[in-house]
């Protein structure tokens, strides 16, 4: 059985709001990860969101920067291209609840992953304090099938 990881890679650029910092403080990418039954990372591509340099993620929290390999492109795993395959597996609601909360490519591979596989997971969508307390919306996948829910952790005892 397959497992996956989320884990994140380094690029070189810098957001914007940590330009003028000394040290610089460099752009960090969220990558979902398939980790295969030898207990190995399968290789995959992905595109930082800031400069959209193309990025090899060879192990977990490690990539290769590919500069100027505009052709590979193609391999990456866009939101449209997940959005497409849950549309046209019947699972129109998922994909629309995943584009209004403006989730990230990786949330999407990771829907997508517990779908296929049938894992059990769940995906943040929104994470508010109040009053002490931490409200949670998620979807909690089990079994193919998925449910948005709600849970209240309290913060402070």
């Amino acid at each position: 059985m397959s497992d996956y990881s989320i884990h994140l890679v380094e690029c070189q650029c810098v957001l914007s709001i940590f330009k003028n910092k000394t040290k610089p403080v460099y752009h960090k990418i969220p990558v979902f990860s398939i980790i295969n039954e030898s207990d190995e990372l399968e290789q995959k591509y992905i595109m930082c969101e800031n400069c959209n340099i193309i990025h090899h993620v060879t192990e977990i929290t490690k990539s290769e920067i590919k500069w100027g390999v505009e052709g590979l492109e193609s391999l990456i795993n866009t939101k449209e291209d997940i959005k497409f395959n849950l549309e046209s597996l019947g699972h129109e609601r998922l994909a629309t609840i995943l584009e209004k909360e403006d989730m990230h490519v990786s949330d999407w591979e990771k829907a997508e992953f517990l779908l296929d596989k049938k894992n059990k997971g769940i995906i943040v969508l929104q994470k508010n304090e109040e009053n002490n307390n931490i409200i949670i919306k998620f979807i909690d996948f089990d079994s193919g099938k998925y449910k948005i829910k709600k849970e209240i952790i309290q913060r402070y005892l």
